[in-house]
């Protein structure tokens, strides 16, 4: 099992229903006892007690690797597959700080409806995991020198910052979207409502205006009616006087 980097695999797992979470592996990792380790980690995860490994140092050494592995009050379990004789397995401690880096990143909260990471919160385990790798590297380059190697402590510590500013600027990215989305949204019905509006409107005066010209028309038919009536009356009353006359006359 050969890499570049210290951290050849790394584990979330949600303790409660012994489910993954998200994983991180090295790709330039050989794949040839690949399967073996997995099939240890996913052994410890199912078969670790609660008593046993709460908030708890554990580790399981193997011919080339080791297993450092904990879970949080949260409920999240973590594990990572260490090379041996990397600084982490010098220093074991260092291990402990990445699970509790990638715990109080809240990348936990960045899981889908299917509880597994989002693409964006596998992005972020990541890219703490590299970095967190490439600042520990650069500790070890410069541990011959004390000045150094506290210049590099702080080099590591802002550049977790950035990588905490990096992971701030995803979420607010993420939300500067929604935003726009839904500004879209609501301007997009109120513009529907406008056109709703609108034609309500031109259905109303149509509709006053049909009923005006109905009115005037029924008025029209009305007068048509009486006068046709009286015609009719006054050629009546004009026949029967003329035949009175011809008869008296």
């Amino acid at each position: 099992m050969s890499s570049s980097n210290s951290v050849y695999y790394f584990m979330m797992g949600n303790y409660q229903t012994h489910k993954e979470i998200g994983t991180f592996l090295d790709n330039n990792m050989d794949n040839s006892n690949f399967e073996n380790m997995k099939f240890t980690c996913d052994n410890i995860f199912k078969n670790s007690s609660e008593e046993q490994t709460k908030i708890k140092k554990n580790k399981v050494e193997k011919e080339k690797y080791i297993i450092f592995y904990t879970f949080t009050t949260s409920g999240i379990f973590y594990l990572a597959v260490i090379a041996k004789n990397s600084l982490y397995s010098k220093n074991e401690n260092l291990v402990y700080e990445l699970f509790e880096d990638v715990e109080n990143r809240g990348i936990k909260k960045l899981i889908g409806k299917n509880g597994e990471l989002t693409i964006v919160g596998k992005q972020n385990l990541k890219f703490i995991i590299e970095q967190d790798q490439e600042a520990n590297k650069k500790n070890q380059n410069s541990k011959s020198n004390s000045s150094i190697t506290d210049y590099f402590r702080g080099s590591k510590e802002n550049e977790k910052d950035g990588s905490k500013l990096s992971l701030l600027s995803n979420e607010i990215n993420n939300i500067q979207e929604n935003v726009k989305e839904s500004v879209k949204n609501i301007i997009n019905n109120v513009t529907e409502m406008q056109d709703l509006d609108d034609k309500s409107a031109k259905i109303k005066d149509t509709s006053f205006l049909f009923q005006k010209d109905s009115s005037m028309l029924e008025r029209r038919v009305r007068f048509r009616k009486i006068l046709h009536r009286a015609m009719i009356i006054c050629v009546i009353t004009m026949i029967l006087i003329m035949i009175f006359y011809f008869i008296f006359r």
